[in-house]
């Protein structure tokens, strides 16, 4: 057996500094993990849950008339920062489940400023739908006042087919009437600047639409045309004209309550808002002029 070196310590294993680094070394990547998980839900703007207001959807409102059934476009929710959100939901009016066809034949009772009515699902999939009133994300905006939208309210004008409550620009020619307000009862009609009123069709909310002055409605002030051979009711004419026969001198429920100076009226028939037309005669009607050569 050889000579043995002399007997020295023990090397020390130097693992603590090195347990210790990867310890910190694991918290640090474990510590960035949940900043990375924190970041990406930070960064998501996918809603959840049922759709509701301030959530957004793929489909803007086009401007189109209105109708006695109109046809209720069908939109999905997507992140309000996405590039595909093109409206916003202004208020939820009820929810049901998918079907091929999706018309109606009311309305909802929207907020001012809606420009329509979709049905939204959370995804292609979903069969269950939220029927809600929306605004665009960006103009054009049918729902502002006189835009012609389908949504019928305050400031927006109607044709002549009142029964078909048909919207149209109050940019346009040949509107009837503009509406004031839109209530439930005639009684809540503002007063006295209601000239006439308009019933909408089917169950909408609020059916009654109060009509004011303007387009082709008479108020005081307005001259009318010889209505000897009209078959559709007094019509308007400028009062500086020889086809202007009278002015009008105040709409009233009752002959007794038409202004002084009032010398002749025309009476509606049927249940009018306001069925008395009180009038100051300009010149002889043509009837008139008939009668005295027969008389």
């Amino acid at each position: 057996m050889g000579p043995m070196s002399p007997m020295g310590p023990s090397p020390r294993k130097k693992t603590g500094k090195l347990i210790g680094l990867l310890a910190a070394g694991g918290a640090a990547v474990l510590v960035l993990g949940v900043i990375a998980v924190v970041a990406l839900n930070l960064g998501s703007d996918e809603p959840d849950g049922p759709v509701r207001a301030e959530h957004c959807l793929d489909k803007r409102s086009e401007m189109t008339g209105s109708g006695s059934t109109q046809r209720i476009p069908v939109a999905i929710r997507v992140g309000c920062d996405s590039d595909a959100a093109k409206a916003k939901v202004l208020k939820v009016v009820r929810t049901g489940e998918r079907t091929t066809f999706s018309f109606t034949t009311s309305m909802p009772d929207c907020p001012d400023g809606a420009d329509g009515v979709a049905r939204v699902t959370t995804s292609e999939q979903d069969k269950r739908y939220w029927e809600v009133c929306t605004r665009n994300l960006s103009a054009p905006h049918p729902g502002a006042p006189g835009a012609g939208g389908a949504m019928l309210g305050p400031g927006d004008c109607i044709s002549d087919s009142i029964a078909l409550r048909s919207e149209k620009p109050c940019s346009s020619a040949g509107w009837y009437g503009k509406v004031i307000a839109r209530v439930q009862t005639e009684q809540e009609c503002p007063k006295p600047r209601t000239m006439e009123t308009a019933k909408l069709s089917g169950s909408a909310p609020r059916p009654v639409l109060c009509i004011g002055a303007g387009g082709k409605v008479l108020a005081p002030g307005d001259c009318i045309a010889d209505p000897t051979y009209s078959f559709r009711g007094p019509q308007k004419a400028e009062c500086g004209t020889t086809r202007a026969v009278a002015k009008v001198t105040g709409r009233v429920r009752t002959r007794q309550e038409c202004p002084s100076g009032s010398d002749k009226v025309m009476e509606a028939k049927g249940a009018a808002y306001l069925p008395v037309l009180c009038l100051r005669q300009l010149r002889p009607t043509l009837r008139e002029q008939l009668d005295s050569l027969t008389g």
